[in-house]
């Protein structure tokens, strides 16, 4: 197995899919990067640009969920393949 990247680049992309793996309700996400629903849901839309401050929003949110970086490659392979198969 190749060893992964410590640190991964995170997309917006990422996010309904990691919050989806952990059952978390839009809120409870917003809540878990303290930000708010609707800016959330804008990100998660594509209409508001995934920022680095948002981005490390999300790094912060990822720790306190424990979600390990064999997840996050996870999640991003789900991205190419979907991207492959022109899914939204």
């Amino acid at each position: 197995m190749e060893r992964l990247p410590y640190n991964q680049e995170l997309d917006y992309r990422m996010i309904r899919l990691l919050r989806h793996s952990r059952n978390l309700t839009l809120k409870q996400m917003a809540t878990e990067m303290n930000i708010d629903p609707a800016t959330l849901s804008r990100i998660e839309t594509g209409q508001m640009q995934f920022t680095n401050y948002y981005e490390s929003k999300l790094r912060d949110a990822i720790k306190r969920l424990r979600i390990t970086n064999v997840e996050i490659a996870s999640i991003r392979k789900i991205i190419e393949v979907k991207a492959i198969r022109g899914i939204k």
